[in-house]
């Protein structure tokens, strides 16, 4: 797989001079400066974003998402656009989100990115759960290996949404090794419990730090209880992302102290082995710039050290949706 990453050597004379912004690379978004740090230290680390979305707006059909009345989003959003948050920011491979409730729109994604598999690892789909034709849709885009699960995000019929055949297709899903994403708009933490209770081989993964909204504010102590109670199952995973879209505002607020509560409710429930990085692009435009939110989530980790940046950023990513990274 080809290596997507830069590597650079560090200035040792220099590094005293330089002081980390929001604007430069990943590489000192991740490690860092200081003269009296070990040239080790500033191995650049892997990056995989696992949640992005692609679409086409002027496709003859439209899409589903977003709508035109978007300014920021209603636009083209292709590999090629990704491809250049990827070089500007040192990020290495991603794992695509679908936003469309189209069932073919599973297959558009896979071909729009066939031609890059190296960094394009995977694709959480969208399928209707609970339904007559769901056991064949798994099964022909499950032969696709790129095809790494599903995202949960509609809730037909509200309350009465787990009917029996809901669980029989999450237990298919386990059954074929394939992972849920769960939106957490339609769906809540309890949701997630009861799900991974009862179907305890199947791996979870919330989205956008459990979708509540940040206000900058101690944690409610309800939420954080809700969280612990989640993160009690093993199975279940967080993903740090979405954070300028948690925020609510626009643009979003820039300093840590902004979201360090929420990050540390989900860094002491999970701990750095069920810790996800995502961003949430092109999302991420409406609150602020990519670099900056990864800034945000840095500067927050980098404490914790090298090896939980590591999971944090690639490995556990690689391990939950079983896709390669491979860095030359």
């Amino acid at each position: 797989m080809k290596n997507n990453l830069k590597k650079s050597k560090f200035d040792m004379t220099t590094s005293v001079h330089l002081q980390l912004t929001l604007l430069c690379s990943s590489m000192a978004l991740l490690f860092g400066c200081g003269a009296e740090k070990p040239a080790s230290e500033f191995t650049a680390i892997p990056v995989i974003d696992t949640h992005i979305h692609l679409y086409d707006t002027n496709r003859s059909e439209g899409v589903p998402w977003p709508p035109t009345t978007d300014k920021v989003l209603y636009r083209p959003v292709l590999s090629q656009h990704f491809d250049a948050i990827c070089e500007a920011n040192d990020v290495t491979a991603t794992v695509i989100v679908e936003a469309s409730d189209r069932v073919e729109d599973n297959q558009w994604a896979l071909d729009l990115v066939k031609h890059n598999p190296e960094r394009y690892l995977g694709l959480v789909g969208n399928l209707p759960i609970g339904t007559d034709e769901f056991s064949g849709l798994l099964n022909r885009f499950a032969k696709d290996k790129r095809f790494v699960g599903l995202r949960m995000r509609q809730r037909p019929g509200d309350e009465k949404f787990f009917t029996d055949a809901v669980w029989r297709d999450l237990q298919l899903l386990a059954d074929e090794e394939l992972t849920l994403d769960v939106l957490m708009s339609d769906f809540d933490l309890a949701d997630v419990s009861m799900i991974a209770k009862r179907v305890p081989t199947l791996k979870i993964l919330i989205n956008h730090l459990t979708g509540l909204t940040i206000t900058g504010e101690p944690a409610d102590a309800k939420w954080s209880a809700a969280v612990k109670n989640a993160a009690s199952h093993t199975n279940v995973h967080c993903k740090v992302s979405g954070i300028f879209q948690r925020s609510g505002q626009s643009p979003a607020p820039k300093e840590l102290s902004y979201y360090a509560p929420i990050f540390k409710v989900i860094y002491d429930a999970f701990g750095e082995d069920r810790i996800i990085y995502g961003s949430n692009w092109p999302v991420t435009d409406r609150g602020g710039k990519y670099e900056e939110q990864l800034s945000i989530i840095n500067e927050f980790f980098k404490p914790m050290g090298r090896t939980t940046l590591e999971k944090l950023y690639w490995k556990n990513a690689s391990k939950f949706y079983d896709v390669e990274l491979v860095v030359h």
